[in-house]
């Protein structure tokens, strides 16, 4: 679940033409992202999904000392080193629109990462 306006935001992403400009494969991913996810105006609907510019809790399901706090921010936001990750990126990606509670998964150099989503804090309670 998505709101409508981080929807229209990243609808816009795909057609985007400024720096950093979405690669074909970072397209076709947002594309399937948003097919699957849906848009509502229900903010109790909404309380608990990932959206843009939420911080959220992520724990391995094998290490409960295994966790990382990353906030989802469009590319151009994106400061690795302050832990906001675009949502283009495999994680962002993964996470964007899920639920608390859901186990997610995505691919990283090592390989296959997979974490529950065990809070999110919404940007608009921050």
């Amino acid at each position: 679940m998505l709101n409508g306006a981080d929807f229209s935001r990243l609808e816009n992403l795909l057609e985007s033409t400024s720096s950093p400009r979405p690669t074909p494969e970072q397209q076709n991913a947002l594309r399937a992202v948003l097919e699957e996810t849906k848009s509502t105006p229900n903010l109790s609907e909404l309380e608990c999904c990932v959206a843009l510019g939420d911080r959220l809790t992520l724990v391995s399901p094998l290490d409960s000392r295994d966790w990382y706090k990353p906030e989802i921010v469009m590319p151009a936001e994106a400061d690795l080193d302050q832990d906001l990750i675009s949502v283009l990126m495999p994680i962002g990606l993964a996470v964007l629109g899920r639920r608390i509670g859901e186990r997610i998964s995505w691919e990283t150099p090592a390989g296959t990462r997979e974490m529950t989503i065990t809070a999110v804090r919404k940007q608009a309670l921050v």
